[in-house]
């Protein structure tokens, strides 16, 4: 089969859609004919060589798939040949084919389309994680999500929304404004043109927000948690600006802020709770409460060019690939 992979760390040049071995199909296991396959920010530091513990090389990148069941393994159970499936893993999703635990595989709303459902399972697992599971997102609240019309952005926009939270979206154009505006957030902030820290105290009379989602690093990190309520919590998913700068304890100390990390690839995550939270974010996908926002398809084969266009951050909703 043919898969996305690398030789060696560096830019986008890097990455070859190249014949690698058949994934092996454990007994407890299933295969999956990937008919579309998710991007995100990760893979991009994965390739670089800049994120958490280096990949052995080659290497395979691609942690979200959607497509149909072709074998099932022995001692698999819950699913059978043509179920048509979005699935995790922790590498090799961008593939033609790949081998997935049942545990991290289910069923895609009849509604759904493949590169729709693809779009779904990192961006919806971690905004529900660090609005509900660990943030505890209550009615009224104040909850300010950096670059709302990422896709994990749509995603925490859109749950907010639906929790009855008062949303607080960041974005660098009116037309992504627009977009976040239509899912749900109440107060738009073009960072821009605008200084996210002094619009949040404007229009909290110097309040500030209870949760902050936070994904950029530098000067926004640092500035996200000033905008931070008494009590508040901050999110940090990820470092989009590649630097995560040293923060304060004193300004925590004072205002009993708790700083959370959230990555849920990594322990003491366990399946059964990302499972659980599938379960429900699907049935608010099939009720269409909540959408999955796809903004463009690359041809697996042009995985660089996928690349590129997520590192410029135009991006509004999930950048996929199809083989």
């Amino acid at each position: 089969m043919k898969a996305v992979r690398y030789h060696q760390f560096g830019g986008p040049e890097v990455l070859r859609y190249e014949e690698v071995p058949d994934p092996q199909l454990p007994p407890d296991g299933l295969l999956v004919k990937v008919e579309a396959a998710g991007v995100n920010f990760s893979d991009l530091m994965r390739r670089q060589g800049s994120y958490t513990g280096r990949d052995a090389l080659p290497a395979q990148i691609g942690l979200e798939a959607a497509g149909t069941v072709v074998a099932v393994g022995a001692k698999a159970r819950g699913f059978k040949r043509g179920d048509r499936v979005l699935c995790r893993a922790h590498r090799g999703c961008q593939a033609e084919y790949v081998a997935v635990a049942p545990i991290a595989v289910n069923r895609m709303p009849k509604s759904l389309g493949f590169s729709e459902a693809a779009a779904i399972p990192v961006n919806f697992l971690t905004a529900y994680h660090m609005l509900k599971s660990r943030g505890r997102l209550g009615k009224g609240e104040g909850v300010l999500i950096q670059a709302a019309a990422s896709g994990v952005g749509t995603a925490a926009v859109q749950l907010a929304r639906l929790w009855k939270a008062r949303v607080f979206a960041t974005a660098s154009s009116a037309e992504k404004l627009e977009l976040v505006k239509r899912l749900g957030a109440d107060e738009l902030i073009n960072y821009t043109t605008q200084d996210f820290l002094v619009e949040v105290m404007a229009r909290t009379q110097n309040r500030g927000v209870d949760r902050v989602l936070e994904c950029v690093g530098g000067e926004v990190l640092t500035k996200s948690v000033k905008a931070l309520a008494p009590g508040g919590k901050l999110f940090v998913y990820g470092r989009a600006s590649g630097s995560l700068p040293s923060l304060n304890p004193e300004e925590f100390l004072a205002k009993n802020l708790q700083l959370i990390g959230l990555h849920i690839g990594m322990p003491p995550w366990r399946p059964l709770e990302h499972k659980a939270a599938m379960d429900e974010i699907l049935k608010l996908v099939a009720a269409k409460k909540i959408r999955p926002v796809v903004d463009r398809t690359f041809p697996m084969k042009d995985v660089a060019q996928a690349h590129d266009y997520l590192a410029q951050r135009r991006t509004m909703g999930k950048v996929l690939l199809v083989p």
